[in-house]
């Protein structure tokens, strides 16, 4: 029988929401992936598009990283950030099918540089290409583009910790990865994935297990601190009219109950904001839960934090990238 070393096999997902920090890991083992610890705690300086340029932040944040990783016994060492969609700009385009190789980057690059303001030496850009499906004529391509400087920011961050940053990863696409490891797609081709926040709400459509769009959304609230108050009737609203809008905009259907599923996830989801949408819509509409399907080690951690799935969903998302 061979052992799997977990500071080399394993992968740490870590993420940042306002002031609290979560990490996952995840080990792979016979093509099989299985959580082996699960930690949540906090950092003194919540991370926001600001931090970037405030060097003084990074040591605050590799201590409070470092930590965490040391007192909930982590193995492995290469991690995944997480960015907030915020801090990105995610673009899908149509391209024409014969493109390919360094004439597809080419296009992507004069893409991009209609919608930025810098030089393109400014930006990371990573980028997936998607065949054609049945009855298209072009194909597409999901863009994503970060400033240099937030990527720079992060690795400086842990090159002072014990991890070693092997990837930065999107919100929004850690938490699709989430889905598509924990539910089935052979029935739901069109899949809604909404980010409740403390200041806004993120929309994520998939197609086939496949990005479609994002947008966020902004919504006002008097009192920041009571956003479980105002849920009842105000943030279901809200979620549902932008459903809506999504649904007409992109000609997926009249309504809402067009989607075949919507996952809500995020630190500010209650059963009451839940129940309200179910009560509204004839269509499935569960809290995504990371630990539906992943397999748990007996030393995962703390129980009581999965008593709240749906905060997790970003990092284990993250720790789900394959590197």
């Amino acid at each position: 029988m061979t052992m799997v070393d977990a500071s080399s096999q394993g992968i740490v997902g870590v993420s940042i929401r306002e002031t609290t920090l979560r990490l996952t890991e995840i080990s792979r083992a016979n093509g099989e992936a299985k959580i082996t610890r699960l930690a949540q705690g906090r950092v003194r300086a919540p991370l926001q598009i600001t931090s970037f340029k405030d060097n003084a932040l990074i040591h605050k944040f590799a201590e409070d990283v470092n930590r965490l990783y040391e007192v909930s016994d982590f193995q492995a060492r290469r991690a995944v950030f997480t960015l907030d969609s915020n801090a990105v700009l995610i673009k899908k385009i149509p391209v024409d099918m014969s493109l390919k190789g360094s004439r597809l980057k080419d296009h992507v690059d004069w893409e991009v540089e209609q919608c930025v303001i810098n030089s393109l030496t400014d930006y990371h850009i990573a980028y997936e290409y998607y065949e054609p499906g049945a009855g298209q004529e072009f194909a597409e391509v999901v863009v994503v583009i970060v400033r240099k400087m937030v990527v720079d920011f992060l690795k400086e961050i842990f090159h002072n910790t014990d991890l070693r940053l092997r990837a930065v990863d999107v919100d929004v696409f850690a938490a699709q990865r989430v889905v598509e490891a924990n539910y089935d797609f052979a029935e739901t081709p069109w899949v809604a994935l909404v980010d409740v926040r403390r200041e806004n709400l993120q929309f994520s459509i998939l197609q086939n297990a496949k990005f479609f769009a994002a947008q966020e959304v902004e919504y006002p609230l008097e009192d920041q601190n009571d956003v479980t108050n105002m849920d009842r009737d105000f943030l279901p609203r809200i979620i549902s009219k932008e459903l809506r809008r999504i649904v007409l905009e992109n000609k997926l259907g009249k309504g809402v109950d067009e989607l075949n599923a919507i996952f809500v996830y995020g630190d500010h989801v209650t059963d009451r904001l839940v129940e309200a949408l179910q009560n509204s819509h004839n269509v499935r509409i569960d809290r995504a839960n990371p630990f539906r399907r992943l397999k748990t080690a007996p030393v995962v951690g703390d129980l009581s934090m999965q008593e709240n799935p749906e905060t997790f969903v970003v990092s284990v998302g993250a720790a789900l990238k394959k590197l």
